[in-house]
């Protein structure tokens, strides 16, 4: 008996709509060392490896190395990257940082923390070099420092002094001692926090870091490391906004989790992280659709990737969320698309759309309380 073709009667067609754009990493560190293992597992031409343990890392360097004890830093913390990769600079053929920083970055981008290992402290035009390197690119320089003018609140000449109040993208670590990497340990928790994820948001302050010394030195000094005064917050006058890992009550812990600017290292971190994610949502759209329409409806899909990301950054707690008057938690964020009609003819014949605003307040974190009591009888 002849058996005919469901398709006479139904006619079923799958279009696999995968043309996505590639997803941006904020959880991998960076370890730029111009040391050259046994086996040249890094080189001028191969100028990044990828590590997932301390076995992996061992098996190509020598405990005495400084890319061991930076990456041994990292992956012995409490809560450790997934992996670490360490890059190789060159020192030999008159490139500066800059120049070695792009080679590395044109051989593999997909790092967001650098950390160099300390053949670069105290070195003026390299540590120049990779902060000014940085503040153009979507990544966060984790520089370390043992410069004991950093204990004086009048010194100029520092690294951290001469960057105060500028720099974004680059946050600058006081080590109590000089064997140590307070740099790559912060480094190692920030990649840790995964803004895809809910309740992820962080402040690197109070963190503990294993394997750190305390720097045992009196407030003052720490004042003058870090410009924080408290129950006013940092000042620039007072400090050179470097970080510094401390005692504090019995309790070990870092100081103050911020960048040169006097902005905190989560701030810019979430900011880099919402860029990414809105610009992937976005370009996910159009690529995905036959078409996004010039029209008000066509513009508010659009608008829809862009709160797509927001609640995700409201449910990493980025976002701050308020109580209103009845008791209600309330999104603190508005998005708001432009007309159609309220662009020039000459725009939308060149298809491009007309603006989205986004407003929100971050939700930041708590770095002083103050209670008073009053005790009656």
């Amino acid at each position: 008996m002849a058996v005919l073709p469901k398709s006479r009667v139904v006619d079923v067609t799958v279009t696999r709509q995968d043309n996505y754009p590639t997803i941006t990493g904020f959880g991998t560190p960076l370890i730029v060392t111009d040391e050259t293992p046994s086996g040249s597992v890094i080189s001028a031409s191969i100028r990044t490896k990828t590590y997932a343990s301390m076995d992996e890392v061992s098996a190509d360097w020598d405990a005495s190395d400084e890319a061991y004890k930076a990456a041994n830093t990292m992956l012995s913390q409490p809560v450790r990257p997934t992996r670490i990769k360490i890059g190789f600079r060159q020192t030999d053929t008159g490139d500066d940082i800059a120049d070695e920083l792009d080679a590395i970055a044109a051989y593999d981008n997909d790092w967001y923390q650098l950390v160099f290992t300390k053949s670069i402290r105290g070195v003026d035009a390299d540590e120049d070099a990779a902060i000014a390197w940085t503040e153009s690119k979507n990544k966060i320089l984790f520089l370390g420092s043992v410069d004991p003018l950093m204990k004086d609140p009048a010194d100029t000449t520092n690294v951290a002094a001469k960057g105060k109040g500028e720099y974004d993208r680059t946050a600058v670590f006081y080590n109590a001692v000089a064997a140590e990497y307070l740099e790559a340990a912060v480094a190692a928790y920030t990649a840790t926090r995964n803004f895809d994820r809910p309740d992820t948001a962080y402040t690197a302050k109070f963190k503990r870091m294993r394997g750190i010394t305390a720097l045992n030195e009196a407030s003052s000094v720490v004042e003058a490391i870090t410009g924080f005064v408290p129950a006013l917050g940092q000042n620039t006058t007072t400090g050179h906004l470097a970080n510094v890992f401390v005692n504090i009550g019995g309790s070990l812990m870092l100081v103050e989790g911020n960048v040169l600017s006097g902005a905190f290292i989560d701030e810019i971190h979430a900011a880099d992280w919402l860029i990414a994610r809105t610009q992937e949502e976005l370009i996910g759209i159009l690529a995905t659709n036959d078409r996004i329409p010039m029209t008000d409806p066509g513009v508010e899909i659009l608008a829809s990737g862009v709160r797509a990301v927001m609640n995700r950054a409201t449910d990493a707690g980025l976002i701050a969320e308020d109580i209103d008057d009845e008791g209600n938690l309330v999104r603190s964020y508005e998005i708001t698309p432009t007309r159609v009609t309220s662009i020039s003819a000459a725009q939308r014949r060149n298809r491009i759309a007309p603006p989205i605003s986004g407003l929100f307040r971050y939700a930041g974190a708590c770095h002083y309380a103050t209670v008073a009591f009053t005790m009656t009888f």
